[in-house]
């Protein structure tokens, strides 16, 4: 069956105080480091999904830098949730795809790779780095709950899922009016398996400007 990946460069970045995925790295973008890993990936179409406004730049960097295994550029919706459920009605109902925020520049071809030879086999895959550090749970400045780091792992995107039981996920979190801030979470509240496997520590997420400095040497 078809791979496809979906790249989300819809966020209006506030905690970044501009917008991220059109900061320029080494002369691109960075929604492009994504693009291309997709690009040199076993995907066989890609959708990147971003502001009304930047629809057109964004086509222009595909074609500048002849990316032929694109197939739309996507308006974004309000939330990272609209944005999935506005790509996923461009996906057929068989095959999978990989879900992936233009926030993380350093994703490589290898690790998506390996995602999808893994979601083929589990049909719902997470990849993500054990915590290193002691988690708690805090209210109102009270330590409530002390986490078993054993147990607590960082996730990473992409994340990975035959279409079909994806599709029937985000139907009934819009159904349910469920809200969450990774894709996995929709399958999780929906009764579908996930399985976690090991990520890549250096597949770094940009959150603040001050993350740029961390990656600039690295791409």
């Amino acid at each position: 069956m078809k791979k496809y990946g979906i790249i989300l460069a819809a966020g209006k970045g506030k905690r970044f105080g501009n917008l991220k995925q059109f900061f320029f790295i080494n002369d691109y973008p960075l929604f492009i480091y994504s693009v291309k890993a997709f690009e040199n990936s076993l995907c066989d179409g890609i959708f990147v999904v971003t502001l009304k406004e930047k629809k057109r730049e964004v086509w222009k960097w595909i074609k500048k830098l002849s990316f032929r295994k694109v197939k739309k550029v996507i308006t974004g919706g309000k939330e990272r949730f609209h944005s999935v459920m506005k790509a996923l009605r461009f996906l057929p109902s068989r095959g999978y795809v990989a879900i992936h925020d233009a926030s993380r520049p350093l994703i490589t071809s290898n690790f998506i790779n390996q995602g999808f030879r893994l979601v083929e086999k589990y049909k719902a895959v997470i990849l993500g780095i054990k915590s290193e550090d002691t988690l708690k749970t805090v209210f109102n400045h009270q330590v409530i709950a002390t986490l078993d780091r054993r147990y607590i792992y960082r996730i990473q995107t992409p994340q990975f899922f035959e279409i079909k039981i994806l599709k029937k996920a985000y139907q009934l979190a819009k159904k349910e009016k469920w809200e969450g801030t990774d894709d996995s979470f929709f399958l999780e509240k929906a009764g579908f398996r996930v399985y976690l496997f090991e990520g890549d520590k250096r597949n770094l997420k940009i959150t603040t400007k001050e993350d740029l400095e961390l990656i600039k040497n690295l791409l």
